[in-house]
């Protein structure tokens, strides 16, 4: 009955100052549990609750009960007279049944609470979950995603084991505990109960002291842990970046040496365990030692039968076995609470971007869409200065630049992923801060610089901007963003596979599943950023036509680095480090011979 290593090296925490500064207090994390646990309104989990307690009280009775039982058994067939073979396979059968009713009423009872503890577990990891995507875009900027989601993974984790354990481990212990205690005091008497007591408290110090200083090294080997996680998620992540450079050694060695930081700390939390176990066997072994040898002088003194040795000892070892596991699960319990509150933590993170209390739909009837004054800083650095232009309804709006000019800022801007520091941003005449994020993002399609798909099928990907297309609009969609051709010439056409992240597919076709994924959902705004960049010339102009239909009903707003694709814009807008440098259209620029007349003239020298 050693205790298993396995747990010892589960993914647990995050690190040594994330626990401390990230972590709710256990009181807190318990408070903050119980209302997953007992949902409000929710009448089927207290009764489940209440039968799962009244199964373990009964199996508890019947525990005590047994070794009664057990102990008159062997008083009948120990006494030198005849034994009454009625009587004893009486006894027997009753001891047999009591054996059964402990594993009946002992999974009677995880029965009933498996659904209380899975229901507190899917609640938790659900509301955590939903509340990352409520953050806002600088939060998981400045997180790693793999440590989030491990976060939410070990907080489930510790749901289920704090449940499972706290439920069918430490309360049927401890109620065992104090049954054994007053039956060994009314059987056997004052002494055999106060030795079993002292023993356990002494073992329950002894354990809490130790896990305390065993805390710190396990921190050390979370944070390894944690390390050599995010490098091998990161570098899994840039697949082809890793291949691009050849540098697949690199990774290797810097995934490896943060393992040696892992398997140095796992081997001292080993070590720190092996103390552990030491300490509680001699504990133990202290108080057989004492229980056994006063059992044995009742005996030769004949205040004790030999079935009344038994039952001292029968009940020594249903009471010990647990509370040699009990160190391995107070451990785990402490550890869970840990993860847990880190979980919980997550959910106390309030947004940097949030709606208004009064905050309504936004009501799009023309797409006009105005920047007044718009000033924006990240951090020290001021990449918007008094910014102010207008995108009337249905018109096609370039905005292009040097790298760094602050293009892709406007479109995270009007999407609200950030607040400007002043000025207003305006659709319809209706600032951004007072409608609903909601409402905001459900009338604007984007294509992103950076496509990044879901590793699903081709179908999914590009109905996730309208759930519940037809297939004959998924159709329409990819026919406008060209890439109809290349799924039907696919084995499995829409089914397909794309891949982490879309790896699977060319940039182009990416781009072209994000251009469709845009068309699908049809709004009254478009914003395309480098939308069609990593696309050959024909494919671009084909889809260009289709924009431009589409341009004639929709606000269209273009980020652009390749000036050839927005000469048809109805004005163009030069940013340079975050002012409007010039604005016009295209003929109108270069005559103006200006800063875009010069990017103009730099890439046609490029394509020649």
């Amino acid at each position: 009955f050693k205790q298993k290593t396995a747990y010892e090296i589960r993914l647990s925490l995050v690190g040594s100052e994330m626990c401390i500064r990230d972590s709710l207090t256990p009181l807190k994390t318990l408070k903050e549990l119980l209302r997953f646990v007992i949902p409000k309104g929710n009448k089927e989990m207290p009764f489940r609750i209440f039968l799962a307690f009244i199964f373990l009280i009964l199996a508890t009775i019947v525990t005590v009960y047994t070794p009664f039982l057990y102990g008159k058994a062997v008083d009948l067939v120990s006494d030198g007279k005849q034994v009454n073979l009625n009587l004893l396979w009486f006894v027997i059968g009753s001891y047999a049944l009591a054996r059964l009713g402990q594993v009946f009423f002992d999974e009677a009872k995880e029965f009933v609470f498996a659904r209380v503890a899975q229901k507190a577990v899917r609640g938790a990891a659900l509301k955590a979950f939903q509340h990352l995507h409520s953050l806002s875009l600088s939060f998981h900027l400045n997180r790693q995603t793999g440590g989030l989601t491990r976060a939410i993974d070990r907080g489930s984790k510790g749901i289920e084991f704090l449940l499972r354990f706290a439920a069918f481990e430490i309360v049927p212990v401890l109620v065992e505990l104090i049954a054994v205690g007053i039956v060994l005091w009314a059987t056997f008497g004052l002494v055999y109960a106060a030795v079993t007591v002292t023993t356990v408290m002494i073992y329950i110090i002894y354990t809490i002291k130790v896990t305390e200083w065993r805390i710190a090294i396990r921190r050390k080997m979370n944070l390894a842990d944690e390390n050599a996680s995010t490098k091998a998620i990161d570098s899994l992540l840039n697949f082809e970046t890793v291949k691009y450079f050849n540098s697949e050694k690199i990774e290797a060695d810097r995934f490896d040496n943060a393992m040696k930081s892992y398997e140095d700390s796992a081997v001292k939390a080993r070590a720190s365990l092996s103390v552990v176990n030491i300490g509680q066997g001699a504990i133990i072994a202290i108080g057989l030692f004492l229980i056994m040898g006063m059992a044995g002088e009742d005996i030769a003194s004949e205040k004790m039968s030999i079935g009344d040795f038994v039952v001292v000892n029968t009940f020594l070892l249903q009471l010990y076995l647990p509370l040699n596991f009990l160190g391995f699960v107070y451990r785990e319990i402490r550890q869970s609470l840990l993860d847990i509150g880190r979980m919980f933590a997550l959910v106390d993170e309030m947004p940097d971007i949030v709606d208004k209390e009064n905050a309504y739909d936004l009501d799009v009837h023309s797409g006009k869409i105005e920047f007044q004054n718009i000033k924006f800083s990240f951090g020290n650095r001021v990449i918007l200065k008094n910014l102010s232009f207008v995108v009337n309804p249905g018109h096609k709006v370039a905005i292009v630049g040097p790298t760094g000019a602050g293009k892709s800022t406007i479109s995270k801007l009007l999407f609200r992923f950030y607040d400007p520091s002043s000025g207003i941003i305006s659709i319809d005449n209706q600032n951004i801060k007072d409608v609903t994020q909601s409402s905001l993002r459900s009338n604007i399609g984007v294509v992103p610089q950076d496509t990044v798909l879901f590793n699903d099928t081709i179908k999914y990907n590009i109905a996730y901007s309208k759930p519940g297309a037809s297939i004959e609009e998924i159709n329409n969609a990819a026919k406008l963003s060209s890439i109809d051709r290349f799924i039907a010439n696919l084995e499995i056409g829409y089914d397909t596979i794309v891949g982490e992240r879309g790896l699977k597919l060319s940039g182009g076709e990416k781009q072209r599943v994000a251009i469709a994924r845009a068309l699908l959902k049809n709004p009254k705004i478009f914003i395309f950023d480098e939308a069609t960049s990593a696309l050959d010339s024909k494919t671009e102009k084909s889809i260009e036509k289709s924009l431009k239909k589409l341009s004639i009903k929709n606000t269209t707003l273009v980020i652009a680095h390749r000036l050839s694709t927005i000469i048809d814009a109805d004005k163009i807008i030069v940013l340079e480090n975050g002012i409007i440098a010039e604005q016009g259209s295209h003929k109108e620029l270069i005559k103006k011979n200006g800063l875009y007349a010069e990017m103009w003239l730099r890439q046609q020298e490029q394509l020649n």
